[in-house]
């Protein structure tokens, strides 16, 4: 198997609450402040060691993991000037940050092994309003929405232990043509490429929330409103 990546480093978290003062949400419930460690089992719903605080939006089998890329923490601080360390808490809460590769190498249902555990890669990550709360920079949240800076989610296909410093292997491609960062594309404006936009919406390996929020944007184009309530 082709060794892509190494897993820079692993983080989890405990689900935390905080009072919010100047804004129209009153309180911060979650668990995205996440903490290096070295080692965690990594279960059918995600590393048995963390939390989620919004099981509707977060987590779950088809959210199982969240992966993240040193690049891009990289375009991420040069591009919004902000100097964030990988090593420290989850900025974005992540629970690994890999060396090597970003969005543009990654597709949905690509199949990768990672320490003792085997994942496929199922949708990006669609940012909501806690990345600009958890990063005190108050455009954050639509900077990653139109920058396609992401992330993405992995289900996990078969449970085990994930260590820092282990690799990250290839196994298999799906879904040549759908990058995470072109599906990052097709959800600011799937006129990008209608062509593409439907083959994501069609694809078995989509996952269900970025699939149905394509469609609608696919349907409504310029009309659609549902990402300002997140967003803001």
């Amino acid at each position: 198997m082709e060794k892509l990546a190494k897993v820079l480093y692993l983080k989890v978290g405990k689900v935390q609450k905080k009072t919010l003062e100047g804004t129209k949400r009153k309180e911060f419930i979650s668990a995205i402040k996440k903490y290096p460690i070295q080692k965690a089992f990594l279960t059918k719903t995600g590393f048995k060691e963390d939390e989620q605080a919004d099981l509707v939006h977060h987590g779950g089998e088809n959210k199982a993991l969240f992966l993240f890329s040193k690049k891009t923490y990289e375009k991420i601080s040069k591009e919004c000037n902000t100097n964030f360390e990988i090593d420290e808490m989850a900025h974005f809460g992540e629970n690994l940050i890999l060396s090597n590769i970003s969005e543009e190498d990654i597709c949905i249902g690509d199949i990768y092994e990672i320490g003792e555990s085997q994942i496929q890669i199922t949708q990006p990550r669609q940012p909501c309003w806690k990345l600009s709360a958890n990063t005190n920079q108050k455009q954050m949240t639509k900077f990653i929405f139109d920058s396609g800076y992401t992330g993405w989610y992995a289900k996990v296909l078969k449970e085990g232990t994930i260590c820092k410093d282990d690799e990250m292997r290839f196994i298999k491609r799906q879904e040549a043509n759908l990058s995470i960062e072109l599906l990052n594309k097709l959800i600011v404006n799937p006129s990008f490429n209608m062509t593409l936009a439907k083959k994501a919406i069609e694809s078995e390996f989509l996952g269900k929330p970025f699939k149905e929020s394509l469609e609608k944007r696919y349907k409504l184009k310029e009309k659609d409103k549902q990402f300002e309530v997140y967003h803001t």
